[in-house]
């Protein structure tokens, strides 16, 4: 690997939720994919984070109670949240 390829694992850090969520640029794609290819703590923190994605996208699939929705209304009523 370059030395103008090899990205620093700080620099992956910062860019990694942007890779999960497919929106870096084709360059910073190829710059990531080479470092998690080179660096298995990051490449960790990579499969930790579609983990993640995946359990809270199966959370989210069930609906909400009416009864938590009433008491997550009268909860942002009584901050004077939106």
């Amino acid at each position: 690997m370059s030395a103008t390829s090899r990205m620093a694992c700080a620099d992956a850090e910062r860019q990694l939720q942007g890779y999960v969520d497919r929106v870096l640029s084709a360059a910073e794609i190829l710059t990531i994919e080479a470092h998690l290819a080179a660096c298995e703590r990051c490449a960790r923190c990579y499969r930790l984070e579609q983990v993640m994605r995946e359990k809270l996208r199966s959370a989210c699939a069930e609906p909400c109670p009416e009864a938590l929705k009433v008491r997550l209304r009268n909860l942002c009523e009584e901050c004077d949240c939106d």
